[in-house]
C-alpha cells in the first residue's frame, strides 16, 4: 500500500515550481489515490489548497528531513490520466523543454484541466408513450380540431411509430416544441423514463472496401507484417497522387479494429475532415469520430471521455488528435505527413509526427507516415532503416499523371498580356468548362493586390504595426496586415511624395476571383482562403458545394492542394509558382516543390485526363524543371546533398532564438550580448552560431525582431545547450523589455 504521492501543480508553468512535490496519503484515501488522478493538497507557507496532478506512488521515502503535508481530498473520481500519458509528458518535457503543466495541459482537451473527471453518464433520459397505442388514437382523434393542437400532434405522429424515443434525439428535430412536450409530459401523455446507455459497435463494412490493385496488395502485406510485428515498425507510404494510398490504410486499420485494437489517424487540414469522416464512418460506423479545435469544450471533452472508454476506436482529427487517450492503441496513420502544420507554433512547440512515433515505440505498435511528396527528414530517415517504403508508384484504375506545361510569364508580358492568368491557362480554363468538366487555380496568397505602390517615388504602403505590405482587400474595401491585423483606408496620394500615381500590384485570391468572374462567371466560381471558410463548416460548405457543381472552378489557397478528390476536375492552374521559392528559408525549395506536386495532383484523378499549367518567371528553375518531369527521386537526392553540404537538417539539429522588443536598439543591444553567451559556453566547438540578424519579418506589431540560430548534430546536446545558455543569459542580464522565443526544430524561419 503507497503510503506518498509526488505531484506536479496544475498552475505550475514557471521553472521554479515545475518540479515534483511529495505528499503523504492520509489512511481514508489510501486505497482511492491512483497514478492520473488531480487531488487537492495544501501549497506554500500559507498552505493555499491547490490541484495537483499524482505523477508517482511511493512506498517509503528515502530522506525525510522536511515535513510532509498530506492530501486534503480527492479531486477526481477516478483518473483523468493513463500511465502512458503521464509517460508522455515525460517525453514531451525531455523532447521539447516545457514544463510538466504545460505538457499535461496540451494532452487534455481545452478545459478539462479546470474541472473534476467523472465517468460519462451511464443512463439517458428517454420520452415514452403513457397511453396503450389505441389509447393515443382516441387522444388525437378528441384534440384534432382544437387549433392549439398542432404541434403536439408533431409529436404524437412519432410516437405512433416509436414506443420511446431519446430525450436529445427530440431536441434535434426541428419538428418538437419543448413546451408542447412539456404539456404532454404533465398530461401523462407521454413519460420520462432514465434508461441504461448501451453502446453497440457497428459492424465492419467489408462490402464497402475497393478491390485493391497488385501494388496496392503488396503495399497491404508489408503493413499488415509491420502490425503482426510485437515491436514499433515505421513506414513510409510514398505514393503518387492519385495512386490509391487511403484505401491502403484503410485496409490497415480494418486489420487493427479485427485485432481488438484503436487508431489514430491524423490529417493536416480541418478542410478535409469532411471527405475523410465519410470514408471511415462508410466502413467502420460509429466507433469514428472526428476532433478538431473549431469544436466546443464540451464536445471534446465528451471525446476524450468515449475515447477513454474504449466506445471510439478510429479517431480523426489535426495535430491535436495524436493525444486522444485511445484503448489499446495499436496504429497511428499520419496523412500527407510532409505538411508543416503539423508542427505546433505555441509553447511547447511539439511535432506531431515526433508524439505519435514515440506512442508507438511504447505501444509497440505501427507508425505509418504516407504522402506524395514526403518531408526531407522522412526521406533521410528511410535511407538510414528508420522507415520502411512501401511504395505506390501508378493512379489506380489506369488514371495516368497530368500533362504538365510551363508557362514563361515573361513572354506573356513582350507580348503585351498584363493580366494575372496567361493566354494558355485561359484558353484551357474555357476549353474545360466547355466540356462539361472543373478548375483548380492555386495562388498562395489571400487578398485582391498584395501591395500598393507608387510609381512616381517607388513608396510601398505598409503596415505602421509590422514591416510588411499591406494587403487590398476588395470584399473590405480596406488595406489589411495579415500579421497584426490592422487595417487602413487605401490612400489616394502618396504619403511620401504626393504624388497621385498610386496604384495596386501583385495579387491574391480575390484578384484571380474578379478576373474569373468577369470572363467565366457563367459556370460558377468559388474561393477558398481563410476569408472564405473561418466558420466552423465553413471547409465542408465550400467543398461541398463544388463537389455539387454549385460552382465549377474553385480558386484558393494552399488550402486547395491537399488530399481533395474531384474526379470531374481536369485542369489545374499554379498561378504564381515562384511565390515561395526565392525566401529566406533553406526550405523553400522542398515546400515549394511538395505544393506544387500536391496541387497538381487534383488533375485527371479519375477516367479523364488531366492537365495542368504552371504560371512562372523563372521556368528554367530546377524545383519547376523536376516536377515537369516526374523526377522526384532527384530531386530529394539533390536537395539532401545541398543540406549535407551546407549542415542544415536533417544532418543538424536546430535551437531557434527570437529576441523581440519594441526598442529596436536594445532588441539589437541584447540578442548580440545572447550570442556571447552561447559563443562563451561553445568552448569544444560542438555547435555552430548563426547570426545574430534581423528576422525575415523584422517587425511584427510594433515589436522589431532578430534572429539567432545554433546548429548541432545530437538533438539532446543541442537542446540542453540552447536552454543552458539562455537560462545563464536571463539570470545574470537585465533584459530590459525584451521578451525570447525559442524552438528546437523549428519548420518555419521566419
Amino acid at each position: 500500500m503507497s503510503k506518498y504521492v509526488q505531484v506536479i501543480m496544475n498552475f505550475a508553468k514557471t521553472e521554479e515550481i515545475d518540479r515534483l512535490f511529495t505528499y503523504s496519503i492520509p489512511i481514508h484515501l489510501a486505497q482511492k489515490v491512483s497514478i492520473g488522478q488531480r487531488v487537492k493538497v495544501p501549497f506554500g507557507q500559507g498552505n493555499r489548497t491547490q490541484v495537483a496532478f499524482v505523477i508517482h506512488l511511493l512506498d517509503n521515502l528515502t530522506e525525510e528531513n522536511y515535513r510532509i503535508k498530506p492530501i486534503l481530498e480527492l479531486f477526481d473520481e477516478e483518473p483523468l490520466l493513463s500511465l502512458e500519458q503521464v509517460n508522455l509528458a515525460r517525453f514531451l518535457v525531455n523532447y521539447y523543454g516545457c514544463t510538466f503543466a504545460m505538457a499535461l495541459e496540451l494532452i487534455l482537451p481545452p478545459g478539462m484541466a479546470k474541472t473534476p473527471y467523472r465517468p460519462l453518464p451511464e443512463t439517458e433520459t428517454y420520452i415514452c408513450r403513457g397511453l396503450s397505442l389505441n389509447d393515443l388514437e382516441k387522444y388525437i382523434a378528441k384534440e384534432s380540431t382544437k387549433k392549439s393542437f398542432d404541434k403536439q400532434r408533431a409529436i404524437l405522429t412519432l410516437f405512433m411509430m416509436e414506443e420511446a424515443i431519446s430525450l436529445e434525439e427530440l431536441k434535434k428535430s426541428q419538428e418538437v416544441s419543448p413546451s408542447s412536450l412539456n404539456t404532454l409530459i404533465k398530461k401523462e401523455i407521454l413519460r420520462k423514463e432514465e434508461r441504461l446507455k448501451v453502446f453497440i459497435p457497428n459492424p465492419i463494412a467489408y462490402d464497402a472496401f475497393k478491390v485493391l490493385n497488385e501494388e496496392q496488395q503488396m503495399a497491404k502485406d508489408k503493413i499488415y507484417q509491420a502490425i503482426e510485428s510485437p515491436y514499433y515498425k515505421g513506414v513510409l507510404l510514398e505514393g503518387v497522387t492519385g495512386s490509391g494510398k487511403t484505401e491502403v490504410f484503410l485496409t490497415a486499420i480494418c486489420k487493427v479494429l479485427e485485432e481488438g485494437g484503436s487508431a489514430i489517424v491524423l490529417i493536416p487540414e480541418i478542410a478535409l475532415t469532411r471527405q475523410t469522416l465519410m470514408r471511415f464512418r462508410e466502413r467502420f460506423g460509429n466507433v469514428v469520430a472526428l476532433t478538431h479545435s473549431r469544436m466546443g469544450s464540451g464536445e471534446r471533452q465528451r471525446l476524450y471521455q468515449e475515447a477513454k472508454e474504449g466506445k471510439i476506436r478510429v479517431m480523426i482529427g489535426p495535430r491535436s488528435a495524436v493525444f486522444m487517450p485511445m484503448v489499446d492503441l495499436k496504429l497511428i496513420v499520419i496523412d500527407e505527413e510532409h505538411e508543416a502544420t503539423y508542427k505546433s507554433e505555441t509553447t511547447p512547440k511539439y511535432h506531431a509526427t515526433d508524439v505519435a512515433r514515440r506512442r508507438m515505440i511504447g505501444c509497440g505498435g505501427t507508425l505509418i507516415l504516407a504522402s506524395a511528396t514526403p518531408s526531407l527528414e522522412s526521406y533521410y530517415q528511410m535511407q538510414e532503416g528508420e522507415l520502411e517504403l512501401v511504395p505506390l508508384t501508378k493512379r489506380i484504375g489506369g488514371a495516368t499523371l497530368p500533362y504538365v506545361q510551363i508557362v514563361d510569364m515573361r513572354r506573356e508580358l513582350q507580348n503585351g498580356n498584363m493580366q494575372i492568368i496567361s493566354g494558355a491557362l485561359h484558353e484551357a480554363i474555357e476549353r474545360t468548362l466547355i466540356a462539361g468538366n472543373q478548375v483548380m487555380l492555386l495562388i498562395n496568397r489571400r487578398g485582391h493586390s498584395t501591395f500598393i505602390n507608387c510609381r512616381n517615388c517607388g513608396y510601398v504602403v505598409k503596415c505602421k504595426h509590422c514591416d510588411i505590405a499591406m494587403t487590398y482587400h476588395r470584399q473590405s474595401g480596406y488595406l489589411e496586415c495579415h500579421y497584426c491585423g490592422h487595417k487602413e483606408m487605401i490612400p489616394t496620394i502618396c504619403p511620401s511624395c504626393g504624388s497621385s500615381h498610386i496604384r495596386f500590384f501583385g495579387s491574391g485570391t480575390e484578384k484571380v476571383e474578379e478576373y474569373l468572374q468577369n470572363y467565366f462567371g457563367a459556370y460558377g466560381i468559388g474561393r477558398m482562403d481563410f476569408d472564405t471558410t473561418s466558420g466552423k463548416e465553413g471547409h465542408s460548405k465550400v467543398l461541398e458545394a463544388f463537389q455539387k457543381h454549385d460552382f465549377n472552378v474553385l480558386v484558393g489557397t494552399q488550402m486547395i492542394a491537399k488530399g481533395h478528390d474531384f474526379p470531374d476536375v481536369t485542369l489545374v492552374g499554379i498561378i504564381a509558382a515562384d511565390q515561395a521559392l526565392y525566401l529566406q528559408d533553406f526550405r523553400s525549395e522542398e515546400r515549394t516543390y511538395q505544393l506544387i506536386t500536391q496541387t497538381l495532383g487534383r488533375a485527371g484523378r479519375g477516367d479523364k485526363k488531366g492537365e495542368v499549367i504552371i504560371q512562372t518567371y523563372s521556368p528554367e528553375n530546377m524545383v519547376l524543371e523536376k516536377i515537369k518531369y516526374n523526377q522526384q527521386q532527384a530531386f530529394y537526392e539533390d536537395q539532401l546533398k545541398v543540406r549535407k553540404l551546407l549542415g542544415y537538417p536533417p544532418y543538424t539539429h536546430l535551437f531557434s532564438l527570437v529576441v523581440s522588443g519594441k526598442n529596436e536598439t536594445e532588441v539589437i543591444q541584447k540578442v548580440h550580448t545572447l550570442k556571447y553567451y552561447y559563443e562563451y559556453y561553445n568552448k569544444k566547438g560542438l555547435f555552430r552560431i548563426v547570426g545574430p540578424a534581423a528576422a525575415t519579418i523584422s517587425k511584427i506589431a510594433d515589436e522589431y525582431r532578430w534572429q539567432l540560430i545554433m546548429m548541432g548534430v545530437e538533438r539532446e546536446k543541442v537542446l540542453i545547450y540552447g536552454k543552458y545558455c539562455l537560462n545563464k543569459f536571463i539570470n545574470r542580464e537585465n533584459t530590459g523589455t525584451i521578451k525570447i522565443n525559442w524552438d528546437i526544430d523549428p519548420r518555419s524561419m521566419f
